[in-house]
């Protein structure tokens, strides 16, 4: 027995032909056949003994996985008795049902107990729930604090209710030159404070609320809407929201801005935010952003004092968002957007400014901007308006280039002859350029987290996120406005480009310094006091950001 597995062996590990019967064995050739067969078989014994201790290994592993996991089972029960206001005591292990996972772990909350809730059903019918069926699942709702970029906010186990808190708040120190206009002043303002409040209510329903006091010093509404989420392709939004026209506008918040304020154009024409109900999402795997909707038109406050309704529509492109082969231009942003509405109250129209934003015009506003133009006080914004804009933004590597081309024509009356309007056309546009010389890469404007943070306090000592800027815009109304008398042409001008020329500096993902020069050039000399006209005046401007 035991020749013929020699045999079998050494037939399995000798080489072909060894046992041939036309070549006679000589013995050197036999023992080195023996020697050859017996290394083999050592390294049999060495794999088979490793093949053993990693088997061996694996079994130790598993049984203090599945020690650990019984911890954690009796963890998460203790936790489970104390949230359930059970008395705490010792317990013996847990036997696991058949088929249940190793864990033992009970199953999370589902979406469905929500939907499922008869308490709801009670409060509508009348019925007395059952007090005596003790704590149901959707009585009390195990929550999940975050703390991230996306701010503070508490989630729901299964991430169908969800609440973020979030804080922006900006203080500005300007020094206007000459230093003598009025009402313009050298000083510290605080053009925005902002909470908000945003989540979901179920995956169908995002909502945002949120507040803001701005330089004038007075808390109002900001947002107010619910964003019903079919589909990536169509969403539905409802309530006071941003208004998508224009792209300085719709396409990114204030905080994410490359100048400390917008251009001319959207500075003083745009709509802001109003409210309506708008239809907006992603086609074309998300090449192709839409949005158009109505919404009340008004041009200051918070309040509705429009009967009728604008018609608002955005569209932007990026041709080369899912080309692997044209990365450089993934980023390249093309598109148009424009309105077209009543406006059947007459209001009176804001001043025209240089670095503010707010629709109000009292004295707090009036102090923190240069302006170029005043309107009488018998003129008012009346009757049809309408406008168009088309712009271009590219994003590539630390680069940010936008670019944008608007107009307009609006309608005025003056109070002595109320049934003639006068239409006004206005244009506008800007180039704005930035650079990270820190190396960041930026893909839109949105968060920027500096490669190395400037955070004495956790001892990291780097420079921030630098990015230079250079922006040039410019607006001009038609000469009807001095014609049909709505300003004087003696104080005031209806046209002037403006350059800003300064640099950012990010000391953390939520800390943000800008220091602009703003330069405005008039085409004819404008008021700066009684005494005083200039076809410049100057801007020197450092704003401190925190959001989070």
């Amino acid at each position: 027995m035991r020749s013929r597995l020699f045999v079998m062996l050494a037939s399995c590990f000798l080489p072909a032909g060894a046992f041939a019967a036309d070549e006679p064995t000589t013995p050197s050739r036999a023992a080195a056949d023996a020697g050859a067969l017996d290394a083999r078989f050592r390294d049999l014994e060495a794999m088979n003994r490793a093949i053993l201790e990693r088997l061996d290994r694996s079994e130790r592993e598993r049984k203090a996985a599945d020690e650990r996991y019984r911890s954690l089972e009796d963890r998460y029960d203790e936790l489970r008795r104390q949230l359930d206001g059970e008395d705490e005591g010792p317990r013996g292990p847990k036997a696991e049902p058949e088929g249940e996972a190793a864990t033992g772990l009970d199953p999370l909350p589902r979406s469905e107990a929500f939907k499922d809730s008869p308490s709801d059903r009670d409060e509508s019918t009348g019925d007395q729930a059952d007090e005596s069926a003790g704590p149901r699942p959707w009585d009390e709702l195990p929550l999940r604090a975050l703390l991230n970029d996306e701010g503070f906010g508490l989630r729901s186990w299964d991430d169908e209710y969800q609440l973020r808190f979030r804080v922006l708040d900006q203080t500005d120190f300007k020094v206007f030159s000459p230093g003598n206009q009025v009402p313009a002043a050298s000083g510290l303002y605080i053009p925005r404070v902002r909470v908000y409040f945003e989540g979901r209510l179920t995956k169908l329903f995002d909502y945002e609320v949120s507040i803001q006091r701005s330089v004038e010093g007075v808390w109002d509404l900001l947002d107010g809407n619910v964003d019903v989420n079919f589909s990536p392709r169509f969403r539905l939004k409802f309530g006071r929201t941003l208004v998508p026209y224009s792209y300085d506008w719709y396409d990114h918040l204030e905080q994410y801005f490359i100048t400390p304020e917008r251009s001319l154009f959207p500075l003083n024409f745009g709509l802001s935010r109003s409210a309506g109900l708008m239809a907006h999402g992603l086609l074309f795997d998300e090449r192709l952003q839409y949005a158009v909707g109505g919404f009340d038109g008004h041009l200051s406050g918070v309040a509705d004092e429009n009967t009728t309704r604008d018609v608002v529509s955005y569209l932007n492109f990026k041709p080369f968002l899912k080309s692997e082969g044209m990365s450089l231009l993934r980023d390249l942003n093309v598109g148009v957007s424009g309105y077209i509405g009543n406006q059947v109250l007459p209001q009176q129209p804001l001043p025209m400014r240089t670095s503010l934003q707010s629709s109000e015009n009292d004295e707090a506003a009036q102090r923190a901007t240069s302006v170029f133009m005043v309107f009488n006080e018998d003129a008012y914004i009346s009757g049809e308006h309408s406008a168009l804009a088309a712009h271009l933004a590219w994003y590539a590597g630390g680069m940010s280039f936008e670019a944008e081309w608007q107009g307009s024509r609006d309608h005025y009356t003056r109070s002595g002859i109320p049934f003639r309007l006068f239409s006004v056309p206005v244009s506008g546009n800007h180039f704005t350029l930035a650079y990270f010389l820190t190396g960041e890469k930026v893909r839109d404007r949105s968060r920027v987290d500096p490669l190395r943070p400037f955070d004495p306090g956790r001892n990291s000592w780097g420079p921030g996120a630098i990015e230079p800027f250079a922006r040039y815009s410019e607006l001009s109304l038609g000469d009807e406005v001095f014609r049909a008398g709505l300003a004087d042409r003696n104080l005031w001008t209806n046209g002037m480009g403006m350059t800003d020329v300064g640099f950012n500096w990010y000391l953390t993902s939520y800390l943000k310094l800008y220091f602009d020069w703003q330069r405005s050039y008039y085409d004819s000399p404008v008021q700066l006091n009684s005494e005083l006209r200039s076809l410049t005046n100057d801007l020197f401007w450092i704003r401190g950001q925190l959001y989070y």
